[in-house]
């Protein structure tokens, strides 16, 4: 069950208080709760129509804009510690708004990131930053990529924000968009992750998490729904903490357990250790990560990846080169980036910065010359199967406030030389999709209409 922001904040200083070192356990927390954003979604109650526009009287104006521009903030953490983590939204922001300013913005005004703000990954920074974003530079609209996100001052103003959603508090409020939809919760991972132990005819599952929440409980809900469908968990340890713990022991463990299929939920830097361990003990087992999937990452420890899965929510990557034409949405991101913020293509966080502005252009365009932030809110939930050109599953705006976005559809990726590739899809197809949460006997349905690169999309 996924907890408050403010609940993760009090377990972080709790784990931190015991543990130390400090930024390490922090780390855990933090990337952790990242792994939430692909685990599928729970149904809440039902949005109510006047919940999706702004409180009335706020948000009337149109604060940023004028007859040629369009002034937008963002709000991330660019320095500290958690930098690696969250500093990559404003490239794939930039490189939007570029290309759509480019081709002469939207009725005529430019669409300019004006202010680039750092919270330097504290607290209280984050909240200076947005009275700073809201109250000094007058900004129309906010992106954000910090874990210290929180949206009481937003949601007060109705200021349109829009950002990278790794816990629980996006969801609720009709002016908070977070990449992919506003709602996180854990469900319908669980087949897919038995689909491909099935693929990959392995026997024996072991799963690591760390001593967290937000990473045990994705990892506890795979075992659990494994073991009641048949497969054998040989071997568990929700308790990894911190970061760089040792990994030594628990690999001999999986090794003496029999082992051949591994399921991670540590991070991308736990991973990378696991990995070595694994080929350092001669260890023949399959390996699911759920996070990792960066080609910055596959290209500097190729020799420790190969065979690595990952599982995605995005058109992967390498989809451009191996179907081209297929994908247009990706062969679009990728060209802009690499024109707009290069060295940044391979980023995967630069991928929910282009789709997060995305969706600002998209409610800007709907609202009409005549612009407001309420009218932004209020055109924006009005779309339904919102797609940031082709990249990811439709999401419904009118819902996704309110209810989980993530259904059945994702797609996994397999370490191949220094890329990580789309695989088991069916021919050109990335996603896969389960029509059923039977884990027993996992099986891809035909994709729904709209998922990129189905024959309805």
């Amino acid at each position: 069950m996924l907890r408050s922001a403010r609940e993760r904040v009090i377990e972080g200083e709790r784990m931190r208080m015991r543990c130390r070192p400090t930024a390490m356990v922090l780390t855990i927390v933090l990337v952790a709760g990242l792994l939430v954003a692909w685990a599928g979604g729970r149904a809440s109650a039902a949005p109510r129509a006047h919940s999706l526009r702004c409180p009335a009287g706020v948000a009337t104006s149109a604060p940023g804009v004028t007859k040629t521009e369009v002034k937008v903030a963002a709000i991330s953490t660019l320095s500290g510690i958690l930098a690696a983590d969250f500093g990559s939204l404003v490239p794939g922001v930039k490189a939007y708004f570029d290309m759509v300013d480019a081709h002469g913005g939207v009725d005529g005004r430019k669409i300019v990131l004006a202010y680039d703000l750092d919270d330097a990954g504290l607290s209280t920074q984050f909240e200076a930053d947005t009275h700073t974003a809201i109250e000094q530079d007058h900004a129309f609209a906010v992106a954000v990529s910090s874990y210290w996100f929180t949206p009481s001052y937003f949601v007060a103003t109705c200021t349109p924000t829009y950002g990278y959603n790794v816990d629980g508090n996006w969801s609720g409020a009709p002016n908070l968009y977070g990449a992919g939809g506003s709602v996180l919760t854990l469900n319908t991972i669980v087949p897919a992750v038995a689909y491909l132990i099935d693929k990959t005819r392995s026997k024996s599952v072991a799963i690591l998490a760390y001593n967290v929440s937000t990473s045990s409980d994705l990892c506890r809900t795979t075992g659990n729904r494994l073991r009641a469908a048949g497969y054998h968990v040989s071997f568990t340890d929700l308790r990894v903490t911190p970061i760089d713990a040792n990994l030594t022991p628990d690999v001999q463990r999986i090794q003496r357990a029999g082992a051949d299929f591994v399921v991670s939920c540590m991070t991308v830097t736990g991973n990378v250790a696991l990995a070595r361990d694994i080929q350092q003990y001669g260890l023949h087992v399959h390996q699911l990560w759920f996070d990792g999937a960066d080609a910055t990452v596959t290209k500097k420890y190729e020799s420790l990846l190969q065979g690595v899965y990952f599982d995605v929510q995005n058109v992967p990557e390498t989809a451009a080169s191996l179907y081209p034409g297929v994908y247009p949405g990706l062969e679009r991101y990728l060209k802009a980036m690499h024109k707009y913020s290069p060295g940044y293509a391979d980023n995967a966080l630069s991928l929910d910065g282009w789709e997060s502005a995305a969706l600002m252009v998209a409610g800007i365009k709907a609202a009409g010359p005549h612009l407001t932030q309420a009218a932004v809110v209020a055109a924006t939930n009005h779309l339904t199967d919102f797609t940031a050109g082709g990249l990811e599953e439709p999401v419904d705006w009118e819902t996704a406030h309110f209810l989980a976005t993530r259904k059945s559809c994702t797609a996994f990726e397999e370490v191949k030389g220094a890329n990580a590739v789309p695989v088991l899809g069916k021919g050109k197809e990335v996603f896969l999709c389960f029509a059923t949460a039977d884990v027993r006997h996992p099986s891809p349905a035909s994709l729904p209409p709209g998922i990129p690169g189905s024959h309805q999309s």
